[in-house]
This record gives C-alpha cells, structure tokens and sequence, in this order.
C-alpha cells in the first residue's frame, strides 16, 4: 500500500471517530429540539456506531503484509525479480534428495547481501564417504541454483547428523514341513 493511501485511510478513520464522538455529544446533550425524541435518539446513537465501528474496520484492513524475505535474482530498466528464499530452500533441499547417497536432508537458506547462503543438514546411507559427497554436493548445488535462478550462492554448509549403520539382514527362517527331520 503507498504511502498516499495508507495517510488517505487514516484521514478517513480519523474522520469517521470524529464523526461519531460528535453524534455521541448529541445524544448526550441534545440542544437540538428533534433529538430529544427517543426514536431520533436511538437512530442517531446507531450511527455513530456504525462510524465507529468502520474507523475500526478502515484500521484493521490496513494491516501490512508482511513479506517473505527473497533475493534478487536481476534488476533492470524493467523492474526487479525476486525469489523468495522458502522457494530457494525448497531447490536445495530437492538438490540435496537427489543426490546419491543420501538418506534425508533438512536446509536453509540465507541472504547474504550479494546471493544467498545454504545450510544442509542430512543423514546419509550406510558406506557413503562424507568428504566427497560434502565437496560433489556443493558444487552441484551452487551450479544448479545459479543457473535456475540466476543467483549466486555463497557458501553452503553441510552437516552430516547420521549415517546409517549398516544392518546385516537376518537369515528367513526355514520353515519344516511336517513329517522332515531336522
């Protein structure tokens, strides 16, 4: 909402709180000889809540929306473009599944002034070797956002919170037909 508007929206609040306190004196007071009729009263009082209650309507749409954090991804003669960072996080954490070798991923993305900052969290399957799949895995991830979107990812940190243990399946058991020896 432009600042013309939101001062337009107030003026008219104020106006409408005005209005009503005015229309309550009345009432109250009334030097008016028609006011003190008891049918003219209650009309009067009605409108000034009605008054009232739109000043309080007029405030409460104002309420500003909050907006998502993004990141520029160009700005030009034409306008700007952004991305928000959920929708970033949700690239990287897609980037991260994809990879083979791990299990789960939770990210997070950060601005960084000129791009943004990824932080991976993720439990990877049993014998996977850490060191390559951290150095693989930032690469690709500053690869494919930058050419997706366009912006440059900065650092990306990866913590390693579990790798699978490697769990020896148990032998089926043999089921004996009846009348088998062991």
């Amino acid at each position: 909402m432009k600042l013309v508007d939101r001062l337009l929206l107030w003026v008219l609040s104020l106006l409408a709180v005005v209005l009503s306190l005015l229309l309550l004196l009345l009432i109250l007071f009334p030097a008016i000889s028609w006011l003190q009729v008891p049918a003219v009263r209650i009309a009067v009082g009605v409108l000034a809540f009605l008054c009232i209650l739109s000043a309080i309507v007029l405030l409460l749409r104002h309420k500003p929306r909050q907006q998502e954090e993004a990141a520029l991804v160009s700005d030009g003669e034409n306008g700007s473009a952004y991305v928000t960072l959920s929708v970033l996080n949700d690239m990287a954490r897609r980037i991260a599944q994809e990879t083979e070798g791990v299990r789960t991923c939770r990210s997070k993305v950060q601005n960084n002034g000129s791009g943004v900052d990824v932080e991976l969290e993720m439990a990877l399957n049993p014998g996977v070797a850490v060191a390559p799949l951290a150095a693989m895995l930032q690469e690709r991830l500053k690869g494919r956002v930058l050419e997706m979107t366009g912006i440059h990812v900065g650092k990306v940190s990866i913590m390693v919170e579990a790798a699978a243990e490697g769990k020896e399946p148990k032998p089926a058991p043999v089921e004996q037909l009846p009348g088998q020896v062991k």
